[in-house]
């Protein structure tokens, strides 16, 4: 793509973002909704079409260990490695992933699906390498010719779902793509803050088929009868995939966040990297809140909150939430990608939903819904540990803020798009 082509498709990608999205008759649910167990289950498959099986072992997958992570799972593969992922930027990720490529293990099938519209130099600099490699590298919903002026759809409808299968038999799912690095000790400023889970059992199949679906898509061509397995039982947890494709009324991703926010009894701990709420999500959060259930919400601070547009819409849905006790936490020392939903004692939701209608409507997502007293328990003291880091929104504060603060952040919620 040339330069007067990248600065066309950034016009039209800024203008599309603005598109106000949000919907006042989006799905409320009303009703209390089963805990836990098979009538949760039922509930979910009703909703999305998935429900959660048990014989899953799902572990939690953070920060610098998200690179380690994947790199032990292209190392051990035996028969393919499948990745598909929204975003690749150059960096120690990066070259970590691409090192693993180069050295699997022989005659282990490689195929790597990437979005290019948020990979800048992944073409120059990645793509050579895992070509050199043995791997069938394609791109989702590349932009050719007149499409990048004329296919307003191509632009806006992306891939923001993040799986790496292995074998066909464990995969790993979070909220970002292969930036510059993770968060860690040794990691340099701006490092991205993520969360990954690692899951083996039956629900990896709905992993596999999820890539099928975009592969297919980008290449033409079906995965073999090998890339599926038969699965046996790893333990106890159950769990279900929910893969989301943009929908302009009402995505599964959306339709399962409003489930699982409808399940609360006690707790609802919210992290998510994209917090633009609809009306009806807004509502929701504020129904618990009033029953008592403790509904605290993590959001990407000021200094990594993205675009000016972005973090105004964002802060533009504070007002009537804080007002009705639902408490918000700016996370400040990087860029927050973690997507995560912890409910109860129970309860756990890691993916790349983001809680925003642009994306709902727009993007493919991916989430894992798990039900397992451990992982829920993982992900709380890692919420707890990150709002040491963040800085809570108080109510009174916010009503006192400045008249320039007022002014700047008055866009109305959900008109501006993120990923």
């Amino acid at each position: 793509m040339n330069r007067f082509s990248r600065l066309l498709l950034a016009c039209l990608l800024l203008g599309s973002a603005c598109i106000h999205r949000d919907i006042p008759q989006k799905l409320r649910i009303h009703q209390e909704l089963p805990t836990s167990g098979a009538d949760l289950s039922f509930v979910l498959y009703q909703s999305v079409g998935v429900g959660l099986n048990p014989g899953h072992v799902v572990r939690l997958v953070q920060d610098e260990r998200i690179a380690e992570a994947l790199e032990t799972e292209i190392l051990q593969a035996r028969e393919s490695v499948h990745l598909s992922i929204s975003s690749w930027r150059p960096g120690e990720a990066s070259e970590r992933l691409l090192r693993a490529f180069e050295s699997r293990q022989s005659g282990v099938a490689c195929r790597v699906l990437v979005d290019p519209i948020d990979s800048p130099g992944f073409t120059e600099q990645a793509q050579p390498r895992l070509v050199q490699a043995g791997c069938d590298v394609r791109f989702f919903r590349p932009f050719v010719g007149a499409e990048v002026v004329f296919s307003d759809e191509r632009i806006e409808a992306r891939h923001h779902r993040q799986l790496l299968i292995r074998d066909g038999r464990s995969g790993l799912t979070g909220g970002s793509g292969v930036g510059p690095a993770w968060r860690g000790e040794k990691a340099p400023v701006g490092a991205w803050r993520d969360t990954y889970v690692q899951v083996e059992g039956p629900a990896v199949r709905q992993f596999q088929r999820a890539f099928a679906e975009v592969w297919q898509e980008a290449s033409g061509e079906l995965l073999p009868d090998s890339a599926f397995p038969t699965l046996t039982s790893q333990g106890e947890a159950r769990a279900g995939f929910v893969a989301s494709n943009g929908s302009p009324s009402l995505s599964h991703s959306e339709r399962m966040v409003k489930v699982l926010i409808a399940s609360a009894r006690r707790r609802l701990w919210l992290t998510n990297g994209c917090f633009i709420p609809t009306a009806a999500t807004a509502d929701m959060l504020i129904r618990k809140a009033r029953e008592g259930v403790d509904v605290r919400v993590l959001v990407p601070g000021p200094r990594h909150g993205g675009a000016h547009g972005v973090l105004a819409a964002q802060r533009a849905t504070y007002e009537r939430l804080l007002e009705n006790g639902v408490r918000l936490w700016e996370y400040q020392p990087s860029p927050l990608h973690a997507r995560t939903l912890v409910v109860d004692e129970r309860l756990a939701a890691v993916g790349s939903m983001n809680l925003e209608p642009n994306s709902s409507a727009l993007l493919s997502e991916g989430t894992l819904v798990v039900e397992d007293p451990q992982l829920a328990r993982s992900l709380a003291v890692s919420f707890e540990r990150d709002l040491g880091s963040a800085v809570e929104v108080h109510r009174d504060a916010w009503r006192q803020r400045g008249l320039f603060d007022r002014f700047a952040y008055r866009l109305p919620p959900s008109v501006i798009g993120c990923r």
